[in-house]
Protein backbone atom coordinates (compact mmCIF):
# COMPACT_ATOMS: atom_id res chain seq x y z
CA UNK A 1 0.00 0.00 0.00
CA UNK A 2 3.20 2.25 -0.10
CA UNK A 3 3.04 5.52 -1.94
CA UNK A 4 5.40 5.52 -4.85
CA UNK A 5 8.64 7.42 -4.70
CA UNK A 6 7.51 9.56 -7.23
CA UNK A 7 3.83 10.63 -5.68
CA UNK A 8 5.57 11.15 -2.83
CA UNK A 9 8.12 13.52 -4.31
CA UNK A 10 5.14 15.35 -5.94
CA UNK A 11 3.01 15.24 -2.80
CA UNK A 12 6.46 17.23 -1.04
CA UNK A 13 6.10 19.36 -4.26
CA UNK A 14 2.90 20.59 -3.95
CA UNK A 15 3.01 21.22 -0.40
CA UNK A 16 5.89 23.72 -0.95
CA UNK A 17 4.13 25.33 -3.60
CA UNK A 18 1.66 26.34 -1.62
CA UNK A 19 3.74 27.24 0.97
CA UNK A 20 5.94 29.46 -1.57
CA UNK A 21 2.38 31.14 -2.29
CA UNK A 22 2.53 32.61 0.98
CA UNK A 23 -0.17 30.25 2.76
CA UNK A 24 1.86 29.03 4.96
CA UNK A 25 0.77 26.66 7.72
CA UNK A 26 0.55 27.35 11.03
CA UNK A 27 2.37 24.50 13.10
CA UNK A 28 3.99 21.47 12.38
CA UNK A 29 1.11 18.91 13.13
CA UNK A 30 -1.40 20.73 10.87
CA UNK A 31 1.17 20.18 7.76
CA UNK A 32 1.31 16.72 9.31
CA UNK A 33 -2.25 16.27 9.07
CA UNK A 34 -2.48 17.43 5.68
CA UNK A 35 0.25 15.03 4.60
CA UNK A 36 -1.40 12.40 6.13
CA UNK A 37 -4.67 13.30 4.54
CA UNK A 38 -3.61 13.90 0.90
CA UNK A 39 -1.51 10.10 1.12
CA UNK A 40 -4.88 8.57 2.81
CA UNK A 41 -6.80 10.36 -0.12
CA UNK A 42 -4.56 8.82 -2.59
CA UNK A 43 -4.45 5.11 -1.21
CA UNK A 44 -8.48 5.18 -0.97
CA UNK A 45 -8.35 6.37 -4.52
CA UNK A 46 -6.37 3.37 -5.82
CA UNK A 47 -8.05 1.39 -3.74
CA UNK A 48 -11.35 2.66 -6.27
CA UNK A 49 -9.10 2.22 -9.31
CA UNK A 50 -8.74 5.79 -9.96
CA UNK A 51 -6.63 6.85 -12.70
CA UNK A 52 -3.20 8.55 -12.29
CA UNK A 53 -4.43 12.33 -12.78
CA UNK A 54 -8.02 11.37 -10.53
CA UNK A 55 -4.93 10.22 -7.66
CA UNK A 56 -2.99 13.58 -8.36
CA UNK A 57 -6.26 15.83 -7.91
CA UNK A 58 -6.37 13.70 -4.58
CA UNK A 59 -2.91 14.29 -3.36
CA UNK A 60 -3.48 18.21 -4.20
CA UNK A 61 -7.06 18.30 -2.31
CA UNK A 62 -5.61 16.68 0.93
CA UNK A 63 -2.80 18.90 1.25
CA UNK A 64 -4.77 21.77 0.49
CA UNK A 65 -8.32 20.84 2.60
CA UNK A 66 -7.53 22.68 5.55
CA UNK A 67 -5.60 25.63 4.15
CA UNK A 68 -8.98 28.23 4.82
CA UNK A 69 -7.52 27.33 8.89
CA UNK A 70 -5.27 29.91 8.15
CA UNK A 71 -7.92 32.86 8.38
CA UNK A 72 -9.40 31.44 12.07
CA UNK A 73 -7.61 32.78 15.01
CA UNK A 74 -5.07 30.31 16.73
CA UNK A 75 -7.22 31.24 20.08
CA UNK A 76 -10.34 28.91 18.23
CA UNK A 77 -7.69 26.58 16.65
CA UNK A 78 -5.32 25.76 19.74
CA UNK A 79 -8.43 25.39 22.52
CA UNK A 80 -8.18 23.35 25.04
CA UNK A 81 -11.88 22.80 25.81
CA UNK A 82 -15.09 22.34 23.23
CA UNK A 83 -15.82 25.56 21.01
CA UNK A 84 -18.82 27.79 22.02
CA UNK A 85 -21.17 28.50 19.18
CA UNK A 86 -19.68 31.71 18.40
CA UNK A 87 -16.45 30.10 17.53
CA UNK A 88 -18.26 27.11 16.24
CA UNK A 89 -19.97 29.65 13.59
CA UNK A 90 -16.40 30.76 13.09
CA UNK A 91 -14.35 27.43 12.54
CA UNK A 92 -17.48 26.18 10.01
CA UNK A 93 -16.37 29.52 7.51
CA UNK A 94 -12.52 27.87 7.10
CA UNK A 95 -14.03 26.29 3.76
CA UNK A 96 -14.89 28.90 2.06
CA UNK A 97 -11.68 31.30 3.60
CA UNK A 98 -10.00 28.33 1.73
CA UNK A 99 -11.94 29.35 -1.52
CA UNK A 100 -11.18 32.34 -1.10
CA UNK A 101 -7.41 31.45 -0.30
CA UNK A 102 -6.92 29.58 -3.51
CA UNK A 103 -9.11 31.60 -5.87
CA UNK A 104 -6.79 34.53 -5.11
CA UNK A 105 -3.69 31.62 -5.90
CA UNK A 106 -4.74 31.67 -9.10
CA UNK A 107 -5.79 27.54 -8.36
CA UNK A 108 -9.20 26.77 -9.86
CA UNK A 109 -9.79 22.93 -9.99
CA UNK A 110 -11.74 20.30 -8.98
CA UNK A 111 -8.90 19.71 -6.09
CA UNK A 112 -10.48 23.59 -4.19
CA UNK A 113 -13.96 22.24 -4.93
CA UNK A 114 -12.83 19.36 -2.58
CA UNK A 115 -11.30 21.67 -0.27
CA UNK A 116 -14.87 24.01 -0.15
CA UNK A 117 -16.98 20.72 0.46
CA UNK A 118 -14.54 18.41 2.09
CA UNK A 119 -16.92 18.93 5.41
CA UNK A 120 -20.59 17.95 3.23
CA UNK A 121 -22.19 15.17 4.41
CA UNK A 122 -24.35 12.51 2.07
CA UNK A 123 -27.56 13.47 4.62
CA UNK A 124 -26.90 16.82 3.93
CA UNK A 125 -25.90 17.67 7.95
CA UNK A 126 -22.65 18.75 6.45
CA UNK A 127 -21.47 22.95 5.92
CA UNK A 128 -20.84 25.36 4.35
CA UNK A 129 -23.77 24.63 1.92
CA UNK A 130 -25.82 21.46 3.13
CA UNK A 131 -25.03 19.62 0.09
CA UNK A 132 -26.25 16.14 0.32
CA UNK A 133 -25.05 12.72 -1.69
CA UNK A 134 -23.77 13.07 -5.24
CA UNK A 135 -23.81 17.20 -5.02
CA UNK A 136 -21.17 16.48 -3.93
CA UNK A 137 -17.49 15.72 -5.16
CA UNK A 138 -16.24 12.33 -4.92
CA UNK A 139 -12.76 14.23 -4.33
CA UNK A 140 -14.67 16.17 -1.83
CA UNK A 141 -16.20 12.71 -0.30
CA UNK A 142 -13.01 11.00 -0.72
CA UNK A 143 -11.06 14.29 1.71
CA UNK A 144 -14.17 13.54 4.18
CA UNK A 145 -13.03 10.09 4.51
CA UNK A 146 -9.73 10.35 4.86
CA UNK A 147 -10.15 13.82 7.27
CA UNK A 148 -12.31 12.22 9.70
CA UNK A 149 -10.36 8.60 10.24
CA UNK A 150 -6.89 11.54 10.76
CA UNK A 151 -8.65 13.38 12.92
CA UNK A 152 -9.95 10.76 15.22
CA UNK A 153 -6.56 8.97 15.57
CA UNK A 154 -4.49 12.27 16.22
CA UNK A 155 -4.28 13.77 19.39
CA UNK A 156 -6.31 17.50 19.29
CA UNK A 157 -5.82 20.09 22.35
CA UNK A 158 -8.90 19.38 23.80
CA UNK A 159 -9.10 15.42 23.33
CA UNK A 160 -6.25 12.52 23.11
CA UNK A 161 -6.60 10.35 19.96
CA UNK A 162 -8.44 7.10 19.56
CA UNK A 163 -7.41 4.01 18.45
CA UNK A 164 -7.95 3.03 15.34
CA UNK A 165 -10.30 0.46 15.52
CA UNK A 166 -12.40 3.14 17.88
CA UNK A 167 -12.23 5.19 14.20
CA UNK A 168 -13.08 2.08 12.27
CA UNK A 169 -16.57 2.21 14.40
CA UNK A 170 -17.28 5.62 14.22
CA UNK A 171 -16.60 5.59 9.71
CA UNK A 172 -18.52 2.22 10.31
CA UNK A 173 -21.30 4.30 11.80
CA UNK A 174 -21.60 6.97 9.89
CA UNK A 175 -20.99 4.85 6.01
CA UNK A 176 -24.02 5.58 3.75
CA UNK A 177 -25.69 8.45 6.58
CA UNK A 178 -23.52 11.00 5.93
CA UNK A 179 -19.70 9.57 4.67
CA UNK A 180 -19.61 7.81 1.63
CA UNK A 181 -19.10 3.74 2.21
CA UNK A 182 -17.46 3.34 -0.76
CA UNK A 183 -14.88 5.55 0.39
CA UNK A 184 -14.52 4.00 3.48
CA UNK A 185 -14.56 0.36 2.57
CA UNK A 186 -11.79 1.59 0.53
CA UNK A 187 -10.02 3.30 2.89
CA UNK A 188 -10.26 -0.01 5.58
CA UNK A 189 -9.27 -2.33 2.28
CA UNK A 190 -5.72 -0.15 2.12
CA UNK A 191 -5.32 -0.33 6.02
CA UNK A 192 -5.61 -4.13 5.94
CA UNK A 193 -3.33 -4.55 3.10
CA UNK A 194 -0.65 -3.01 4.64
CA UNK A 195 -1.12 -1.87 8.49
CA UNK A 196 2.70 -1.74 8.76
CA UNK A 197 3.01 0.69 6.24
CA UNK A 198 0.18 2.63 7.11
CA UNK A 199 2.13 3.30 10.58
CA UNK A 200 5.77 3.90 8.23
CA UNK A 201 3.70 6.42 6.77
CA UNK A 202 2.23 8.61 10.10
CA UNK A 203 5.90 8.59 11.17
CA UNK A 204 7.73 10.15 8.25
CA UNK A 205 4.48 12.84 7.74
CA UNK A 206 5.49 13.86 11.36
CA UNK A 207 9.12 13.43 10.95
CA UNK A 208 8.62 16.84 8.18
Amino acid sequence: MSVHPPVQLQIRGWFDAVVALGLKVKDREARAHNLRVARLCVHIGRQMSMSASELRVLARAGLMHDIGKLGIPEAVLGKHSPLDESEWILMRTHPEMGLNLLDRAGQSSREVLAVLYHHERLDGSGYPYGLKAEAIPIEARIVAVADTFDALTSDRPYRKACSPAAARRVLVEEAGSRLDPNAVSALFSALDHDVAGTDRLRRVALAF
